[in-house]
């Protein structure tokens, strides 16, 4: 059978159409899958990243940046990682100081997908000229999960799948605020983890001590020495997850938190109480 090379030719383009829509396919799909599994991606388009299969091969080899705050970081990180908090005034100062003696690629980290912090610190790097970064945007629970030979929790490493504190005692411990306002008693003790400079609105006055990150240690011994029953709140509910791993460490059973925080409690309309 004989084919005309008018027809060779058109067989040929046809090839080329399917083959370009099928390209153009996959590529849409595949950008698709990146913004539903990493939905700042597309916020941060221009954003480096990196996998977590990637940056386990590449670790010894990589400057790795937690961009989190300390308590975060003492809590939970990844092995090798050094704690420049993005909040830090001296941020881009000590990625100088790292940059000048160190000419590995910089990679940024933080909780996780939704997690913007690893994004705005890889951007603010490049903004001052700091050059090969890029970010790590599955997180650390993502790359607890993956490695866990290369994360550290409280201090111990490999970490233990099963010391990961999951959505059912997390939910366990929270209470609406409502009903933590309700909770406080005699045999209770209220505290204000809230860092100093989140405290521009202050509540519950009389019966609340304030202790930051790095002093809450002391209070949750004398909680638990004296039988106290801690309630404690943060700015919009996020600090208490990290605390909570301390909670469990130390053996202490009752404890709740104030869901969303200040946020959530104002978010609730509650009014003045009694403890104001």
């Amino acid at each position: 059978m004989m084919i005309k090379k008018g027809e060779i030719s058109s067989r040929f383009i046809r090839f080329l159409c399917i083959s370009f829509m099928s390209v153009i396919f996959f590529v849409q799909m595949a950008f698709s899958a990146d913004v539903t599994q990493f939905p700042l991606r597309e916020k941060y388009r221009d954003i480096p990243t990196i996998s977590h299969q990637d940056l386990y091969r590449l670790l010894d080899s990589t400057v790795l940046v937690d961009v989190r705050s300390k308590y975060e970081f003492d809590t939970l990180h990844i092995k090798n990682a050094v704690n420049i908090s993005i909040s830090n005034a001296g941020f881009i100062t000590r990625l100088m100081k790292i940059r000048e003696r160190d000419s590995r690629p910089i990679v940024f980290y933080c909780n996780g997908i939704t997690c913007a912090k690893s994004y705005k610190a890889c951007d603010k790097a490049v903004k001052f000229g700091i050059k090969d970064v890029s970010t790590f945007d599955l997180g650390i629970f993502g790359w607890t999960k993956a490695h866990p030979d290369a994360a550290v929790l409280l201090g111990e490493s490999p970490v233990s799948l099963d010391k990961l504190i999951d959505d059912d005692l997390r939910q366990a411990h929270l209470l609406p605020p409502a009903d933590f306002v309700a909770a406080i008693g005699k045999k209770v003790m209220v505290i204000d983890i809230r860092e100093h400079f989140q405290r521009d609105v202050i509540i519950l006055t009389k019966v609340t001590r304030v202790a930051s990150s790095d002093k809450i240690i002391g209070l949750i011994k004398k909680a638990k020495k004296d039988g106290l029953t801690l309630l404690i709140y943060d700015a919009v509910g996020k600090q208490t997850r990290w605390l909570q791993y301390l909670l469990e460490k130390e053996g202490v059973k009752n404890y709740f938190f104030m869901a969303g925080g200040l946020k959530g409690y104002l978010e609730a309309n509650l009014g003045p109480s009694e403890y104001d």
